[in-house]
């Protein structure tokens, strides 16, 4: 085990000032306000609203993450008495926030380090979104960031402790979580450990027996929805396969890189990581500073995702919030120079990453003047309007035509809606008679694309592309 020497040192009151003006600073500049909901949040809050409705989680035919997100979500809509129908954009993501705070909040436990650096490590996590730009959005990452910031911060702080003290089976706990908020957690457990055998001695004592039992009970709790749908356990493994053969790019809803400008970022984020660790100590085996567990981690991960075909950005948070959380307190020791390049590294290559990071699938401009169509269509149509989507969906539409009758697939009478989406496979304009035809992108790569049916004396008020 390592033995965490204190690393308190010398802290300038300046540096530390500057710290938080550079985090200022940079949120002042680079937040952007989230834009329409992506596909994988519009998921969750169809899962959220039939759990409402009491459709077990197992049972969700688009049950692609962990439970947890939606169960939060819930919790939220019950304290503050928000039916999910009425929960907008700006609710959703407030979950988001939560847990953000609450992944900054990790820093606060950390041994061996003064409460200025930890406190502002904290501030400057909040302040930056995590110095990513989908820090609020949300998105089944966070939780599992959160927990499994927290798993490896209370490793942290239980090391040196005896066998049978609380902290391992909290941190037990925290793992398991995050083993239910995404099934990605069980590659990072795995690294977790190997940095453990690369960086500590292995002890084989009754602390592994609590980290396992606060592990498997935590996964069981949170994916069985407190334990009232026992079938989602057996979800999560089946989850877990078709996971192995989406990251290795042999299923159909692989989706590979545009661009490796995001991974470039994350290797910059580490680099800077990396020299400012160097000032502390020199890198040797068996390292017994503490930052090397939390960096050494997300170099394994960041490795991990660089070599699987299987690519989004999104995957990275845990690259960028792993070392941000539990090294950058004991980095930020010394003068108030070597603070603020060390802040200004970080917010450069936080400000670099901002495009590239949220250049992933997002929802195009066309769906809000669609929604805002839609509103006006039904009110002038009356009670007997519904809409028809054939041929399937893609996830922003069940929120976006959330309080209006829709059918999906084939039903009795979907020929005669008022309305009727029909998938655009080619660029040929159907014609159907009593229909006007607009065309709806519901992505700016225009790989979702629908043909709007409007019925005819409706269709002046129909905003979409022509």
């Amino acid at each position: 085990m390592a033995e965490a020497t204190n690393q308190s040192g010398t802290v300038s009151r300046f540096g530390l000032a500057l710290v938080v003006t550079i985090a200022l600073f940079w949120s002042a500049i680079a937040y952007v306000p989230p834009g329409l909901l992506h596909a994988d949040e519009a998921v969750q809050w169809s899962l959220a609203k039939e759990l409402s409705e009491g459709t077990p989680y197992s049972a969700h035919q688009d049950k692609f993450h962990g439970p947890t997100l939606a169960t939060a979500m819930l919790i939220s809509a019950k304290l503050t008495g928000t039916a999910p129908i009425d929960m907008h954009e700006d609710y959703l993501r407030s979950v988001v926030s939560v847990f953000l705070g609450l992944m900054a909040a990790a820093a606060l436990i950390l041994p061996g380090v003064g409460k200025g650096p930890r406190y502002i490590t904290a501030a400057f996590i909040v302040l930056t979104g995590g110095c990513t730009p989908f820090g609020y959005y949300y998105v089944q990452e966070m939780l599992l960031a959160a927990g499994f910031v927290w798993g490896v911060a209370l490793w942290l702080r239980a090391e040196g402790s005896p066998a049978s003290s609380r902290w391992w089976l909290l941190s037990g706990a925290a793992f398991g979580f995050a083993l239910a908020c995404k099934v990605t957690a069980a590659a990072y457990l795995v690294f977790f450990l190997l940095a453990l055998v690369l960086l500590r001695q292995f002890v084989p004592d009754r602390r592994w027996l609590r980290f396992g039992f606060g592990l498997v009970a935590s996964w069981a709790l949170f994916q069985s929805v407190g334990f009232t749908d026992l079938p989602g356990l057996k979800t999560w493994w089946l989850q877990l396969a078709r996971s192995l053969g989406v990251a290795s790019g042999q299923s159909e809803d692989t989706l590979y890189a545009v661009s490796l400008a995001p991974w470039a970022c994350a290797a910059a984020w580490l680099a800077v990581f990396a020299l400012g660790r160097s000032g502390l100590s020199l890198v040797r085996w068996r390292s017994r500073h503490v930052t090397d567990l939390p960096c050494l981690v997300a170099l394994l991960v960041f490795l991990f995702h660089l070599a699987l075909p299987y690519k989004t950005p999104w995957l990275l948070l845990v690259v960028f919030s792993l070392p941000l959380t539990l090294a950058l307190p004991y980095l930020l020791v010394g003068g108030a120079g070597r603070m603020s390049l060390l802040a200004l590294g970080l917010a450069t290559v936080a400000l670099s990453a901002r495009k590239p990071l949220s250049a992933h699938s997002p929802t195009d401009y066309e769906v809000g003047r669609f929604r805002g169509s839609v509103n006006r269509m039904a009110q002038a149509y009356g009670p007997k309007f519904y809409v028809a989507v054939e041929g399937g969906h893609y996830w922003p539409l069940p929120y976006y035509l959330r309080k209006h009758k829709v059918g999906y697939g084939e039903f009795p009478r979907a020929a005669q809606a008022p309305l009727r989406l029909i998938p655009a496979t080619d660029a040929s304009v159907p014609v159907v008679p009593g229909y006007a035809v607009r065309e709806l992108t519901l992505r700016a790569d225009g790989a979702d694309r629908y043909w709007v049916l409007v019925a005819k004396g409706y269709e002046s008020g129909f905003f979409t592309q022509k």
